[in-house]
């Protein structure tokens, strides 16, 4: 596919989204590589807008260059971001209570501290993404994980085998202790993520290394 056809469909996909106001996004593609630009008034919105690019299919990679610009409602003082974001965080059963430090700084939001999982992880920057008044999230929350397999990388061999969305055939496992590494190919930026989400989910892993490729 030649790259503008490939620009026509991110764009597509982009007006299509219902969590996207794509009025104001810049789309280039060249090489297969889609660099969004422009702007949104959130960054919940930002995130939907790289989200929806993983689904075009010939998108072998993706460079996030969307600025968050928040309308004059959405402007909130850091402390009261700061404490809107440690109540979400508290009422959240997914989430480990006392384990998440939050500072605040110009509407950027610096996340520290461990949790077991990269879902509890996942869960964090999930619920703050979609506060008010957010223009960036700094993640700096590392996985420590509470249990281990005696085969890291069987276990996520079988669960990369397990998802009909990808070609477990075409993705190399290599485990160093809880450090896992995926290459070989995918055919898509989502089937990439799905890969990766795969190999966070079996017990141990408290590292996934990407070198997998897009190959449509």
């Amino acid at each position: 596919m030649d790259d503008l056809t490939l620009e026509r469909l991110v764009r597509e996909e982009l007006e299509w989204a219902p969590h996207v106001d794509a009025e104001n996004i810049t789309v280039h593609v060249e090489n297969g590589i889609a660099t969004l630009g422009g702007f949104v008034t959130s960054y919940a919105e930002k995130k939907a807008a790289e989200h929806a690019v993983w689904h075009v299919r010939g998108v072998l990679g993706l460079a996030q260059e969307i600025e968050v610009r928040l309308s004059e409602t959405a402007r909130h003082s850091d402390e009261e971001l700061a404490h809107r974001a440690a109540s979400l965080l508290r009422w959240d059963a997914l989430i480990p209570e006392g384990r998440i430090q939050i500072k605040v700084e110009r509407g950027v939001v610096t996340l520290r501290g461990a949790v077991d999982w990269q879902y509890q992880k996942e869960q964090v920057e999930a619920r703050v993404r979609h506060l008010a008044g957010v223009v960036a999230i700094d993640d700096r929350i590392i996985i420590r994980p509470g249990s281990s397999v005696p085969d890291i990388a069987e276990a996520v061999r079988r669960a990369l085998a397990r998802h009909a969305e990808i070609d477990a055939s075409r993705i190399s496992v290599a485990a160093d202790g809880a450090r896992v590494t995926l290459s070989g190919a995918v055919r898509s930026l989502a089937a990439r993520r799905i890969a990766e989400n795969a190999a966070w989910a079996a017990a141990g892993v408290a590292e996934v290394e990407d070198q997998m490729r897009v190959v449509p």
